[in-house]
């Protein structure tokens, strides 16, 4: 009776606590943060940012329906076999908060290969875009031998665009991506091994 008790409370315990909490095996992680595939249980906090006009403004229309937002995580987590790209959690190591998503993506108009990333919208500003971004690249360059990694966004979505510039990314023009006038930037392997290489001269 007493192992049928334990055996039920444990197993509610293990329900009721956020999945997100317990990190286990990150896909990547840098010096703040873990980079996790995206999961079903994830929904609450997707929706939370996919529903927010803030959040959405230069991505998509806000959804309104939880159901859209896990349809998205199914979309997007269908690539990583066999091609090995898709969006990761961000998770933050230290409050173990989940702050949005980032990874790789196959652009349909090019077949180019762009890194994308959003963030909740009270973490702006403290370069966890950057950060998660960054690590990608290196993923992208170093385990899948991409050559090249692109990334687009409206002309007038200033932050993003920013996160490009800090990634060492040039500014490849105006294009249709996605059905949208959108402007690219673009890196080679070579420029961002020669980036890694000014930032940590001695490694």
């Amino acid at each position: 009776m007493a192992f049928f008790f334990l055996k039920h409370w444990f197993e509610s315990h293990l329900r009721r606590t956020p999945v997100y909490l317990k990190i286990k095996s990150p896909m990547l992680e840098t010096e703040r943060l873990f980079l996790r595939k995206l999961q079903d249980h994830d929904i609450e906090e997707i929706f939370d940012m996919r529903s927010d006009p803030s959040v959405m403004k230069y991505i998509r229309e806000p959804q309104t329906k939880k159901e859209e937002s896990l349809n998205w995580i199914k979309m997007i987590s269908k690539y990583w076999v066999p091609d090995g790209i898709g969006f990761c959690a961000i998770i933050e190591k230290e409050s173990k908060s989940f702050l949005g998503w980032c990874g790789l993506w196959r652009i349909p108009e090019t077949d180019e290969i762009e890194v994308g990333y959003a963030i909740k919208k009270d973490q702006w500003g403290k370069g966890f875009a950057t950060e998660a971004a960054e690590r990608f690249l290196k993923y992208g360059f170093e385990d899948l031998g991409l050559e090249k990694v692109v990334a687009v966004a409206f002309p007038q979505n200033k932050a993003s665009r920013s996160v490009m510039r800090k990634l060492g990314m040039e500014y490849a023009g105006i294009g249709n991506y996605y059905n949208k006038s959108l402007v690219k930037y673009e890196i080679a392997r070579s420029e961002f091994e020669s980036s890694i290489l000014d930032q940590h001269p001695d490694s």
